[in-house]
């Protein structure tokens, strides 16, 4: 039988609510490499079973070992659906994980414009000033990353809106 992450990571949402029949059920329980339910719907891009986690108050800022947040891997992962999900869940966008960055950081490494912009303009736009560890911005970030045109302007225009 599979586990109740390769039930999130599948989308296999009967599976899911099998699980989370258990009466000793906990939703954001991680497994042994630090990853909560929710990261794996982040990585795997699986909005659907990410909603019905958000829906049973899955904790939407749940940090894995790393200190990542499920934004963060949907950024980095370039899943704009489930970070759409994750914002209208109320997950934080300021969070930074062990390397400085935030989700922000995280979509503009990935070149993931429409994770970015969503990010942006769901109030992340404080995220533009951010430093990471090594002193970069989100749009420093793209910038070395070849970001195209479209995202760099994005990004431009939200440093420039909140400066």
């Amino acid at each position: 039988m599979a586990t109740f992450f390769q039930a999130v990571a599948d989308g296999d949402i009967g599976a899911m609510n099998e699980f989370m029949d258990a009466d000793d059920f906990d939703i954001d329980a991680k497994d042994a490499g630090g990853f909560a339910a929710l990261h794996h719907a982040a990585v795997a891009g699986e909005a659907a079973a990410g909603s019905l986690l958000v829906e049973c108050s899955a904790d939407v800022n749940v940090l894995d070992d790393q200190g990542n947040t499920p934004l963060m891997l949907a950024g980095r992962h370039n899943k704009r659906l489930v970070a759409s999900m994750l914002l209208w869940g109320g997950a934080d966008r300021d969070p930074v994980n062990e390397r400085g960055n935030t989700a922000l950081h995280e979509a503009a490494a990935s070149r993931a414009r429409d994770v970015a912009w969503l990010i942006v303009e769901n109030g992340g736009d404080q995220c533009m000033k951010v430093q990471n560890n090594e002193g970069k911005t989100p749009l420093d970030i793209a910038t070395e990353v070849g970001a195209d045109e479209e995202m760099l302007e994005m990004l431009q225009k939200a440093l420039d809106d909140v400066s």
